[in-house]
């Protein structure tokens, strides 16, 4: 009987494909559901070369429909075909920790609706730690510690993405939750669904996960096409917060870590006059946008510092398409 679903979104990665595969114990109780996005056929080939090196495990092969791309479709492909009664969902460039089987082997019969796993991160070309699961870490970690509601509002709401998390199916069928099919941010309102239905949840310290950065992912790549999807899903998720799942108080709490700035800050990649249309698109939507202490310049000078050091640290990363 299988108990955990795996679903694993692919594009032109065998390579690293191979290696995630390859941390997933051969048991019974474990699917591996891999939805291929369109690759290149040099790709495909390699990827029938790894479905007869894993003829014994129990891995299913399936394709993305022609009419549709991006790893969100892939995502809800893969959970039409699920027959676990959990889903786990991994990114074709990372991989799973030693003994991740044995951690959640624990909560197969739990009845939670979902259980918060600690991640870790790597830089892919030098293999150092990276940062980028620190947020998650933190949500985490600050939850454990205090779980009042503000560590609480956080955890179900700023978690965004969907790997280093145990989901009961039973939870995602009732709800009807799925992945939004566009090309970028797919994951944010399927994430922030699940944190506003989840009733019984767990935070655990156990690491199972780790997640790389690499250039040219689609997590770097700063196009116009992509700028315009992670706009109008941060709109979506926004006003879910403010008129839907959130009462005034609880969204005060959070207010500052939902505004628009950042946005806004990054339209700029593009020239003043898309930053104006971006600046006009938040305030239709009533997107808050500068906070008070924006006009004190020590918290103004703080905060630019820290975005420079942020940008700087992925500048090599990050590529830029006008």
């Amino acid at each position: 009987m299988v108990i955990f679903s795996i679903i694993i979104p692919h594009f032109n990665s065998t390579d690293s494909l191979n290696k995630l595969i390859g941390t997933i114990p051969n048991a019974k109780e474990i699917e591996i559901i891999i939805i291929d996005d369109h690759s290149d056929p040099s790709e495909k080939r390699e990827l029938l070369k790894l479905k007869e090196r894993y003829s014994f495990k129990n891995v299913t092969f399936l394709n993305n429909t022609p009419d549709k791309k991006g790893a969100g479709a892939c995502r809800n492909i893969g959970l039409m075909q699920a027959s676990g009664e959990w889903v786990l969902f991994a990114d074709s460039d990372d991989y799973f920790l030693e003994d991740f089987y044995k951690i959640i082997q624990k909560y197969s019969s739990s009845g939670l609706d979902v259980v918060f796993l600690k991640p870790t991160s790597i830089e892919f070309d030098s293999g150092e730690v990276s940062d980028r699961h620190l947020p998650y870490v933190k949500l985490i970690d600050h939850y454990k510690i205090n779980p009042d509601i503000n560590s609480e509002i956080r955890l179900r709401y700023f978690y965004h993405v969907p790997w280093s998390k145990l989901i009961n199916k039973r939870f995602i069928k009732k709800y009807n939750i799925y992945f939004d099919e566009v090309i970028a941010s797919n994951d944010v309102m399927f994430s922030t669904k699940v944190g506003y239905h989840m009733e019984n949840f767990e935070v655990s310290d156990e690491k199972i996960y780790c997640v790389t950065r690499s250039e040219g992912s689609l997590t770097t790549t700063i196009s116009p096409k992509v700028f315009k999807t992670r706009l109008d899903v941060f709109i979506c998720y926004y006003r879910f917060l403010k008129e839907f799942a959130l009462n005034k108080d609880e969204f005060k709490l959070i207010k500052l870590n939902v505004s628009g700035r950042y946005t806004l800050l990054n339209s700029f990649n593009f020239g003043y006059k898309q930053s104006v249309l971006v600046y006009k698109k938040l305030r239709e939507n009533k997107i808050h946008i500068i906070d008070r202490e924006y006009f004190n310049p020590i918290f103004l000078i703080k905060k630019a510092y820290s975005f420079y050091i942020s940008r700087r640290k992925k500048k090599k990363y990050i590529k830029l398409y006008q």
